[in-house]
């Protein structure tokens, strides 16, 4: 396993009198070649985190490393491409602007236009190469912000809100070629974004943070099989009904109608559960039509820590 980004005990505190601490000693490692989702509510920490990680911002202590590289050096920046949630241009063309940002990483001018063109085709933007990037819509100015990402071919990518802006076909195209970077070139993606049931058609591993510290961070199936565990479904006859009995069988926590109109249960020993709801059913099998684990969406997983932390 190689980490592409690492942080130890990271923190940037703002303010001289009354200072602000938007990122508390975060602990974070990212592997390379994953695809990681950075996620909390407004105001968690995370845009100060990636500036930081991209050199924007200097930490007020702790350390971040790029491939080993200390955040914000010229070696670390060299590996990361960044596309930030509200990009902004030049009075340049799209096609003069993705070449102007290549110059600048030191491609050679003529290896620069092949790569501007190469990029615009494939996120489809060749018909508008020589318009003004500052007529672009929302949405395409969210692609042509991706594109000046790629255009020194980084091994990081650091997307903060990347389908920001972006219709559902765009959205769904902009996701479907992250994951596709991530496969076949296998970039390490570091994307933030709030629109949680599209990120989680694409990451592999996700870390939650919240107040500036690290609350998870988790592989995506370890995490749906860690707050999936314990939760089932339940659907019977009359749902409104057997709820009730349900909620008062033993190792029953919770137990609820939820939004299908079905029985949500939360338990404390699934096989205990699972003895005392069969033999409640016994001989009556045809009242008790499905029962199945709940697979946990990482919008309801993330529901789930953000009540758990606001209970503390």
């Amino acid at each position: 396993m190689e980490i592409a980004i690492e942080t130890q005990g990271l923190t940037k505190r703002f303010g001289l009198v009354r200072k602000l601490t938007a990122v508390d000693s975060l602990d974070m490692k990212i592997e390379k070649g994953t695809v990681h989702g950075f996620i909390g509510p407004n105001g968690a920490g995370k845009t100060t985190t990636i500036k930081m990680l991209t050199g924007a911002l200097r930490p007020t202590s702790g350390e971040a490393f790029v491939f080993g590289y200390p955040a914000g050096t010229n070696a670390a920046k060299s590996h990361i491409g960044y596309s930030p949630e509200h990009p902004n241009f030049y009075s340049l063309t799209a096609f003069e602007f993705l070449v102007y940002n290549a110059r600048i990483c030191g491609i050679p001018t003529k290896d620069a236009m092949e790569r501007a063109e190469q990029l615009l085709k494939w996120m489809g933007l060749e018909a508008f190469r020589d318009r003004n990037a500052r007529s672009f819509s929302a949405g395409m100015k969210q692609k042509l912000s991706l594109l000046q990402a790629l255009i020194h071919n980084p091994d990081i990518l650091v997307l903060d809100e990347p389908t920001a802006n972006l219709d559902p076909i765009g959205r769904y195209e902009v996701l479907h070629k992250i994951r596709a970077l991530a496969e076949k070139e296998k970039k390490t993606i570091f994307v933030s974004s709030h629109i949680l049931d599209e990120l989680e058609k694409v990451v592999d591993h996700v870390t939650i943070i919240n107040k500036g510290k690290v609350v998870i961070q988790s592989e995506i199936e370890e995490l749906r099989r860690r707050f999936s565990t314990n939760r089932f479904i339940i659907e019977t006859a009359d749902n409104p009904k057997y709820v009730g009995i349900v909620s008062g069988l033993p190792q029953v926590k919770e137990a609820r109608i939820n939004h299908e109109g079905n029985i949500e249960v939360v338990v404390e020993d699934p096989d205990k559960f699972k003895s005392a709801l069969f033999s409640k059913f016994r001989g009556r099998e045809g009242l008790l039509r499905a029962f199945y684990p709940l697979r946990m969406s990482l919008e309801n997983i993330f529901l789930s820590v953000m009540g758990d932390e606001n209970d503390k």
